[in-house]
């Protein structure tokens, strides 16, 4: 298969079941076992066959670093799915304190008798569309990167060269999320305080 047709084949398989909306995550109490099970079901699309993308252990050591709700007893709720959820996404670009930081304001509603409680799952909803609806071109917005590539090379002696074409695409793609990445870092670190050992706030 020729890169292009791969390139295409995953975006269209990134749209399909890379953004998963949660309405199928199981709105009952659950076991650590199965909140994995439930999890990797739905984030399918980043295994790699040997290599779940959800593990028990993973979930908890987010649960003591406080980056999801502790369990109740030994159950979970829907509600950890998808925190569980959001954390998988947000692991790609920040580290677990970045992480801790940024969830702690939702884990600080969560866990008070006081707040008007958050409803988690439209707000996880709400997000999904919205990446969904900013995501929904990204095939030809892809092909449109690819025709670029090979527009910009084929002056350099480099047309038809799978090789520089490939290096040049795979590049510009990581550079762009880059940019994204870092702005999403800087807004972190000006909006949300960062965490004395131990947890607690400066």
């Amino acid at each position: 298969m020729r890169y292009e047709e791969y390139a295409k084949k995953l975006a269209n398989e990134y749209l399909k079941s890379g953004i998963i909306d949660g309405k199928r995550f199981p709105d009952i109490e659950l076991y650590i076992d199965q909140v994995a099970k439930s999890l990797n079901k739905e984030l399918r699309l980043y295994g790699d066959g040997e290599k779940t993308p959800i593990t028990k252990a993973m979930i908890s050591n987010y649960t003591k670093h406080r980056m999801i709700p502790g369990p109740v007893g030994k159950h979970y709720t829907k509600d950890h799915l998808i925190f569980m959820a959001l954390v998988f996404y947000l692991k790609e670009c920040f580290s677990m304190e970045e992480i801790t930081r940024l969830m702690k304001p939702l884990l600080d509603n969560y866990n008070s008798d006081w707040d008007e409680p958050i409803d988690f799952a439209s707000m996880y909803a709400e997000i999904i569309d919205f990446v969904r609806s900013t995501e929904a071109d990204l095939p030809i917005r892809l092909e449109q990167q690819i025709r670029d590539v090979k527009k910009f090379l084929a002056n350099r002696d480099a047309a038809d060269d799978d090789t520089s074409e490939l290096m040049m695409l795979i590049t510009t793609l990581v550079m762009r999320s880059n940019a994204e990445r870092f702005i999403a870092e800087k807004l972190l670190d000006e909006y949300f305080e960062k965490l004395k050992k131990g947890g607690k706030k400066k």
